[in-house]
């Protein structure tokens, strides 16, 4: 079953999903990445379900199908091990690095991230604005057409759902969000050309 495009290559297993597609761009430094989770990292219960990266010009979902977090975490960290640094990502120091650090066991220094969101923080700071969603900066054309859109809050029911129907659909939906996150934290390094150079 091919989950996100005709032209990507899946690979199933019963501790997960993997999708690659190769994109006509690419980030060369480093690994643009997404985590979807069913919670927030200060919550009490929050696991990873869903981890997406961008290196070089290959797009890699990897979707987890055990209800047992240990496989699939087992092979998300020998996956993040081997990504190339830094990890550029939304808001890295308030949740991927924590998510990593906490959920995974992963101690990765400081300087091995880069936060797409640290432009858009500090403009809203300036302005007097909230801290944007990645959403609210860089939507999806669903959202013109005024159709239903996957969102990140959505993903703990997803997963839910998924747990206690075994309904691969669900896990496919939240395949979606992580893509259509990844696409979108591109837009914002290629609008920052300067995060890409920092490192």
């Amino acid at each position: 079953m091919r989950i996100l495009s005709k032209k990507s290559e899946g690979e199933q297993t019963k501790n997960r999903i993997k999708e690659e597609i190769t994109l006509a761009i690419g980030v060369e430094r480093g690994s643009l990445i997404d985590i979807e989770t069913t919670g927030l990292p200060r919550d009490r219960e929050h696991e990873v379900v869903s981890f997406g990266h961008i290196t070089s010009n290959k797009l890699v979902i990897m979707c987890r199908r055990c209800k047992e977090k240990t496989p699939y975490y087992r092979e998300l960290r020998e996956t993040i091990r081997h990504l190339p640094k830094p990890f550029y990502a939304y808001n890295a120091l308030y949740f991927e690095k924590p998510i990593m650090e906490e959920e995974l066991g992963l101690q990765l220094p400081l300087d091995s991230w880069i936060d797409l969101m640290g432009p858009w923080r500090n403009k809203a700071g300036t302005l007097g604005l909230k801290w944007p969603k990645l959403e609210e900066l860089i939507s999806e054309p669903e959202k013109y057409f005024g159709e239903e859109q996957i969102r990140g809050k959505d993903c703990p029911g997803l997963w839910k759902a998924y747990l206690s129907t075994g309904n691969d659909k669900m896990l496919e939906l939240i395949m979606q969000h992580n893509l259509s996150d990844l696409l979108r934290e591109t837009i914002l390094l290629l609008l920052h050309p300067e995060l890409y150079k920092t490192y």
